[in-house]
């Protein structure tokens, strides 16, 4: 094989890992705190305190545990992130962050948050 295909096939490898990183932050931003107050009618500082395990009021003990598992999610989520942006990718696989972003130009690929915010707007 040629160096150049060689090149293509790591920097195609690489766009496949970005898009999976992305569908992961965009999981990970459904469960942030904020989302996770909207979701739950409540305070943003209530969610920090569900995840810590104090007492609350305004929640039942089944949101609760919901919660902390939508925590746990996140955590679990964040954890595999750093590894999954396009420059750690880039370094990775020896292709140019350039190269990924041609290579998910041609797999007609577009971030999910971007897609969001076009359907927030409509």
């Amino acid at each position: 094989m040629s160096r150049d295909h060689l090149n293509k096939m790591r920097a195609r490898q690489a766009a496949k890992d970005y898009m999976h990183g992305a569908d992961l932050r965009a999981q990970s931003e459904e469960l942030s705190d904020k989302l996770l107050a909207a979701k739950f009618a409540c305070h943003v500082s209530t969610i920090k305190k569900v995840r810590e395990h104090m007492p609350v009021a305004v929640l039942d003990d089944e949101d609760q545990v919901l919660i902390r598992q939508c925590a746990a999610e996140k955590a679990r989520i964040d954890q595999q992130l750093p590894k999954l942006s396009k420059s750690y990718l880039s370094r990775h696989y020896q292709v140019s962050p350039e190269a990924i972003d041609i290579e998910l130009d041609l797999a007609g690929w577009e971030d999910p948050r971007i897609q969001r915010k076009k359907r927030r707007a409509a």
